[in-house]
Parts: structure tokens; C-alpha cells; sequence
């Protein structure tokens, strides 16, 4: 079996547990199993291909949404920009 990591907001991992925990999963690796297979089972289990879009794209549909601030949007943005190698700069 391999590992997978993967990072999730304090609040997800809260609701993961939880809903683990209801439906009677011994642990959180358990559940997300659980989910993939379900997915894969489903008959719909195609990926989309990601295409790098530019920031101020995204940072644009996020504004019209009208869901988000603009601190959120910014933090959004940046996050991209520094985590990502679809969107690191590549300037320097």
C-alpha cells in the first residue's frame, strides 16, 4: 500500500472525523478510502485535465461570485503564487 498526504483545514478534518467516527470507520485513512472507492465505483471516475489558468482570471471569478472577500481572495491568489509550480514565479 502507498502513502498518500494530504492537508486539510482544521474544520474539514473536524467534519472528516466526525463523520468517520458516525458511520463507524476506525480511522480517518479508513473513510478516505472509503470515498475513493465510491468514487471510482461510481461509473463517473474521469479527471478533468488541469490547464494553468493566469491568476487575475481566477482572482476575478472569485470577485464575482460575491461569496468572498477581498482578504480571502488575496489570500486565494497568494497561495497559488507561492505554492504552486503551476504559478511560481518564474521571473527570479
Amino acid at each position: 500500500m502507498s502513502t498518500v498526504t494530504i492537508s486539510l483545514p482544521g474544520q474539514i478534518t473536524k467534519r472528516v472525523d466526525r463523520e468517520a467516527k458516525r458511520q463507524g470507520f476506525a480511522t480517518r485513512s479508513e473513510f478516505i478510502r472509503s470515498l475513493i472507492r465510491r468514487y471510482f465505483s461510481s461509473g463517473d471516475s474521469t479527471f478533468e485535465p488541469f490547464t494553468p489558468r493566469p491568476l487575475s482570471e481566477i482572482e476575478e471569478e472569485l470577485r464575482k461570485t460575491g461569496k468572498y472577500n477581498n482578504k480571502f481572495i488575496k489570500s486565494v491568489v497568494r497561495g497559488l503564487k507561492d505554492n504552486s509550480s503551476f504559478y511560481e514565479d518564474r521571473t527570479s
